[in-house]
């Protein structure tokens, strides 16, 4: 009885990817190339979830996780003592940084949207794109600032093109401290794929940001925090900014340790879903 009540198709591909963190996009995807889903359809066409499919989700982002490529997924799911060998992220951190010390920026291009349509966004940051960032501020040849310049240029162009989503709830990212343009696009991107549109706002000056609340209209403001912020900004900036505020990005680390956060925080925005689940669902 329990498992006919799981097989039964409940969720719409919306709810779903609020569950499980996995955009549509990419859910049709792994339904349509590999065949990982058969969720029901309305008589309109739309796609049903059942809690066995959300179940089955779960297991892919597991397997993902472990950096097994999209396309062994299925052969896993249908093996018992199933074995892993090699990492798929490994292997596309270093095709990526193959295309990029190639200057071949169409072939960079095509793989940077695979990537994005095929996995979850938190797992592509993560596991892929912040890695190969590393190891492009790293080399060590005579043409290395050519090959990362172009190749950071790519991805902002790259990301600013994928923030498509047209529904959902509205936040403000915005910068403060040192911190590259890029951070904030990459925050853009993993709200995206937590089902959030986002606004960039820029740097953030907190004293103006009142101003301009009422008009902007967004349900919540990310900050992405750089070095340089002493406790006296975070005393002044808490006086003024909005009720719903939420602190990210790895230097935050080292403000929480002094105390001087007084806002949820987390490195990551997928992490303030999880961390923080009862004030990030007010967005």
């Amino acid at each position: 009885m329990a498992s006919e009540i799981n097989s039964i198709p409940t969720y719409p591909i919306r709810e779903v990817a609020r569950l499980t963190g996995i955009n549509p996009v990419t859910l049709r995807a792994w339904q349509r190339r590999y065949g990982l889903l058969k969720p029901a359809r309305t008589e309109k066409g739309h796609r049903l979830y059942s809690e066995d499919d959300v179940s089955i989700i779960r297991h892919i982002l597991h397997w993902l996780e472990q950096g097994v490529s999209i396309g062994q997924v299925k052969s896993l799911l249908e093996t018992p003592t199933p074995e892993v060998s090699g990492s798929n992220w490994q292997q596309a951190q270093a095709q990526l940084l193959d295309s990029a010390m190639a200057l071949n920026l169409g072939r960079l291009e095509a793989e940077v949207l695979e990537l994005a349509s095929l996995y979850p966004a938190e797992l592509v940051l993560r596991k892929v794109i912040e890695p190969w960032l590393l190891a492009l501020a790293q080399l060590h040849r005579p043409d290395a600032q050519l090959i990362e310049q172009s190749a950071r240029a790519l991805l902002m162009r790259l990301l600013q093109q994928m923030l498509t989503i047209k529904s959902g709830p509205m936040l403000a990212v915005a910068r403060v401290g040192q911190v590259r343009t890029q951070h904030a696009l990459l925050t853009q991107f993993e709200l995206q794929g937590q089902e959030c549109r986002s606004l960039d706002l820029g740097v953030l000056d907190p004293q103006t940001l009142p101003l301009a609340v009422g008009r902007l209209k967004f349900d919540a403001l990310v900050i992405v925090l750089g070095a340089g912020l002493s406790q006296s900004w975070f005393l002044e900036a808490d006086a003024v900014l909005p009720e719903r505020c939420f602190y990210v990005g790895e230097l935050g680390t080292l403000y929480q340790q002094q105390g001087w956060l007084n806002r949820p925080f987390s490195v990551y925005v997928s992490d303030l879903k999880r961390e923080h689940d009862a004030s990030f669902s007010l967005v």
